[in-house]
């Protein structure tokens, strides 16, 4: 199954289905403001509950940390031994043993090809440096700790995402209080639109049946 046919016969299908199950519950809504409007702004009520992420969030917004602690002078031998090295192996056989040379085989997509090569290229040279960056850092913890502890302070900056979130936290219900002031011309309002848009989405329906 292609992309297009995919679109075709999955996407485009529960896009109507979903717009006109909406339109039929827009439908019922507006009938219910018109016919049973107290119980109908009951119902808009009870459904506007509030829950709050705040509180599930909380954990994540407590620092920990997992650092092992360092030994006198703040040196860390064998961890920095095991990075340096590691550091040092890792850019040895990136550059010496992986080699993505590779020879084009007629018949085979230029565009692809060419991409693909870019692609395992740039991802050996992210790893290079990568590995350089972790030699440096292994060796920095071995005859110069205090610098290291002073770069982990910067790195480790927490940033609390509490501001962001809370801003998403407030609730906002615009269009409630209009409701409430004027059910009757809600109700019509809603009933004839979703109406609409219910007729339209069953003629899209009726018309990929056919």
């Amino acid at each position: 199954m292609t992309f297009v046919t995919f679109i075709d016969r999955v996407v485009i299908p529960v896009v109507l289905v979903s717009l006109l199950i909406g339109g039929i519950g827009g439908v019922l809504l507006g009938g219910a403001l018109l016919l049973r409007t107290a119980a109908a702004l009951q119902f808009i009520r009870r459904m506007n509950v509030w829950v709050s992420t705040r509180k599930a969030f909380d954990p994540l917004e407590t620092p920990r940390n997992v650092d092992p602690a360092p030994g006198p002078g703040g040196r860390r031998p064998l961890l920095g031994a095991l990075v340096a090295v590691g550091g040092a192996a890792a850019v040895y056989f990136l550059l010496v043993r992986l080699d993505f040379a590779r020879t084009y085989v007629p018949g085979v997509n230029m565009t692809r090809w060419i991409l693909s090569g870019i692609a395992l290229e740039a991802t050996k040279w992210i790893l290079v440096v990568g590995s350089a960056f972790a030699c440096v850092v292994g060796l920095l913890m071995l005859v110069s700790p205090a610098r290291v502890a002073a770069f982990e302070t910067r790195m480790n900056a927490w940033y609390s995402s509490e501001r962001l979130a809370t801003a998403g936290d407030e609730m906002h219900l615009p269009l409630e209080p209009h409701v409430e002031a004027h059910p009757r011309a809600a109700g019509w309002i809603i009933g004839i639109a979703s109406l609409v848009v219910a007729l339209a989405m069953a003629g899209l329906l009726i018309a990929r049946l056919h």
